[in-house]
């Protein structure tokens, strides 16, 4: 029981959000109104999320993990409350200051939800392969971890995030990827290193 409603308690307000982009990409919520008020109950609702993550993430980098992954519904929460900005400073003629700094952050906000949709994508696969480490380790070893399955703590968690981060600010498409080729490089370099370190060994 008390398993079940402390995932109730992290969920249901993104659940909630959810739903709520649901119903505006179905087209049940067509009015420019009700998308605005979407928009603010969504970063509402995500904000609670992120406090009730914090209280019940166990590690710092778990609690950044759910940060970042958090931070795509928001980017998108504003994303659609630009969106209703757009629509009423949309004259039919030039277009005015307000609607040409209205687009130049959308821009923005889709390259930074790209870059935090690979930093999640990334950070996930490392997630997981821990996970699947530990039960297979427990299946054939007899305990959760040994040496090849450690977690990988510190700072190079970081390392990644930030190159991505910094390559959805960049215009130029050959240094961007180059951004992001050394950002990959240099955290696989890392995990390589944590792992092959003899006074670490568990």
């Amino acid at each position: 029981m008390w398993r079940s409603s402390t995932v109730f308690a992290r969920s249901w307000s993104l659940v909630a959000v959810f739903a709520i982009f649901g119903l505006v990409v179905s087209g049940v919520l067509v009015s420019e109104p009700a998308r605005a008020v979407s928009s603010v109950l969504c970063i509402a609702l995500l904000i609670q999320s992120w406090i009730m993550q914090r209280r019940y993430a166990r590690t710092h980098e778990r609690l950044a993990f759910l940060s970042v992954a958090l931070c795509l519904p928001a980017l998108a929460s504003i994303w659609l409350g630009l969106n209703v900005l757009r629509f009423y400073s949309y004259t039919g003629g030039a277009p005015t200051l307000t609607y040409s700094t209205v687009v130049r952050l959308q821009g923005i906000i889709l390259g930074v939800a790209y870059a935090a949709a690979l930093v999640v994508g990334f950070w996930g696969i490392v997630e997981l392969s821990c996970w699947l480490a530990e039960r297979i380790s427990n299946r054939f070893a007899g305990r959760r971890k040994t040496w090849w399955n450690r977690r990988l703590k510190g700072t190079w968690l970081w390392g990644s995030p930030i190159g991505f981060a910094i390559s959805a600010l960049i215009a130029s498409s050959l240094l961007r990827w180059l951004v992001i080729t050394v950002s990959v490089m240099g955290c696989l370099f890392a995990v390589i290193f944590r792992l092959t370190r003899p006074h670490d060994e568990i």
